[in-house]
């Protein structure tokens, strides 16, 4: 009986793996398309989801390249000034980022962002100086004598020292002088002023001396009261005996009351 049913139970068997060939045919083929379709969704990414161009390998990279800026490609707005091709321009566009504070000439040297600015400036001055005309350097001499910089300061100094002396370059110089704390400008001055004096371009020199003795900074006034002598005069000389009478006992009255009997000394021949 057992050898008889052998055969229909080969048969039931056989049935039962082609079934089962059946089905897993079936399931390959069901999944097999959605596979196929994946594979290009990987590359066609778009232009602006740069991140995921990046990860998709390097075919992908120019695409990440091009929505990006170049760094090479920005320039702040000192960088547009020095690019300008006259020092005037230059000197235009410096002094405006320098005041609205975004020049960012600092770069990789470490400078402070201050003095990398106003180095910048007393550069292009220097330009100015060799390749700009006599009246675009007294104009921007005097514009620049009273900046907020001493560098920038001493060289528009040097500059208008060099001119033709013009009363308005004279004007410009005492306004900038009577407000300033720099005993090392101060000192550079002097001979400048002395200069222009000899041509009678005095206008508010006394004042200016008044006020930095009376009230200026104590090293500023320690300066001037060391250096008035050539700058005294018959006709301001009793100002600053008076001025000298008003001052605390110190230093700065030891100085000036030192140049006045050596101005005087001087006028009886002594």
């Amino acid at each position: 009986m057992a050898e008889r049913n052998r055969p229909a139970n080969w048969r039931a068997a056989a049935l039962l793996l082609l079934a089962a060939g059946a089905l897993a045919w079936l399931w390959w083929m069901r999944d097999a398309p959605a596979a196929d379709a994946a594979a290009p969704a990987a590359v066609a990414l778009p232009a602006s989801a740069p991140g995921l161009a990046a990860a998709s390998g390097p075919a992908s990279a120019p695409v990440a390249a091009a929505s990006e800026p170049s760094a090479s490609g920005f320039l702040s707005a000192g960088r547009q000034a020095l690019a300008q091709p006259h020092p005037a321009q230059a000197l235009r566009g410096l002094k405006t980022c320098y005041f609205q504070g975004n020049c960012q000439l600092a770069g990789p040297e470490g400078l402070d962002e201050h003095f990398a600015d106003s180095r910048a400036i007393v550069e292009q001055l220097k330009r100015l100086g060799e390749t700009g005309s006599a009246a675009e350097q007294a104009d921007w001499a005097r514009e620049l004598i009273g900046f907020p910089d001493g560098h920038v300061q001493a060289a528009a100094l040097a500059l208008a020292a060099r001119l033709p002396p013009a009363a308005e370059t004279v004007a410009a110089t005492v306004a900038a002088l009577r407000e300033s704390y720099d005993t090392v400008l101060l000192r550079q001055a002097y001979p400048v002023l002395q200069q222009w004096q000899q041509l009678g371009l005095t206008a508010g020199y006394d004042e200016m001396f008044l006020q930095l003795v009376h009230t200026g900074g104590w090293q500023a006034a320690q300066s001037v009261a060391e250096n008035i002598g050539p700058f005294l005069n018959a006709g301001n000389v009793a100002r600053f005996e008076q001025l000298a009478g008003q001052l605390q006992p110190g230093a700065r009255q030891d100085a000036l009351k030192r140049a006045l009997r050596d101005y005087q000394l001087l006028r009886s021949g002594g």
